[in-house]
């Protein structure tokens, strides 16, 4: 049975799925600019049905999380690793996808204690936070992140709001590509992933119509090895797939959500069978 933690009690909100104890790892998982708990939940049933405890981490728009993605406090995922801790777990992990992957990589390079990351569709820099709902989506004029009550450094958003409907009618899918490639990224915002302590998997899409995916795990590889970085890294790119990085097979509203699910079903299917490849061995035989 999976075990619900509030922040009341706990200082985050999640689902945690319990895989095989014998190896005391468990992963954080995250999703991304949607919320909630409803995809992240099914990603970390991913890993359990493969024996690997996962925790679902919400980050907002649930019962005890904001309502907006701005500010998200990173002492969620302290309080996270503090709890597996206390479950016994002496191996932490986080897997995060789009918005989730930004807080996985920065997270990582706060806590010492995270010694595996997963990097789903990842952002190499800290971007502006997102307020309002549906036509009144805006930059927020916040950074996405906040510790201990301060912003994190933040990119903004060079236009001040999202024309996501107009965009839509024209490229028949969620295109927002342009919004997020025009942003002023200070070296303050780039996230300094040589800090992490661990084993980085880099999942990126070459057919992202969210954000320049390809682009950013490229850097951050880059970046990786000028520094001597000591730890495993790879990047594995994928040709079909949408922005919707996930391990499970997608529901039938994101081919209308996005082109390349439309346009080419079974290259998608196939670029998940990698994913969950990828994924499984990462955790199993990478991270030691």
């Amino acid at each position: 049975m999976p075990i619900h933690v509030r922040v009341e009690s706990d200082g985050f909100e999640g689902v945690f799925y319990q895989g095989r104890d014998s190896d005391k790892k468990a992963l954080i998982v995250m999703s991304g600019s949607n919320g909630g708990l409803s995809l992240t939940r099914k990603e970390a049933e991913f890993y359990r049905n493969n024996e690997i405890s996962a925790l679902a981490l919400a980050l907002f728009r649930t019962q005890d999380t904001p309502k907006e993605l701005s500010r998200i406090p990173i002492e969620y995922v302290e309080s996270a690793i503090r709890w597996l801790r206390g479950q016994g777990y002496e191996k932490i992990g986080v897997d995060g996808m789009s918005k989730g992957s930004e807080m996985a990589l920065l997270a990582a390079s706060m806590f010492s204690e995270i010694s595996c990351v997963i990097a789903r569709v990842p952002s190499y820099f800290v971007s502006e936070g997102i307020a309002g709902a549906g036509k009144s989506k805006r930059p927020s004029g916040t950074s996405c992140w906040s510790y201990q009550g301060r912003d994190i450094p933040y990119a903004p958003y060079q236009s001040r709001k999202f024309s996501m409907m107009k965009a839509f009618l024209r490229e028949r899918e969620v295109h927002i590509i342009d919004f997020n490639r025009d942003k002023e990224v200070r070296p303050d915002t780039i996230i300094p992933v040589d800090r992490i302590k661990g084993p980085i998997l880099l999942i990126s899409s070459k057919h992202d119509e969210i954000w320049p995916s390809y682009e950013s795990a490229c850097r951050i590889e880059r970046e990786l090895r000028e520094k001597a970085f000591i730890y495993p890294v790879r990047h594995v790119a994928l040709d079909y797939i949408s922005h919707a990085v996930t391990a499970m097979d997608l529901p039938g509203i994101y081919k209308l959500i996005f082109r390349t699910e439309r346009q080419h079903p079974k290259e998608c299917r196939r670029d998940r069978e990698i994913l969950r490849g990828e994924l499984l061995f990462w955790v199993n035989e990478v991270w030691k």
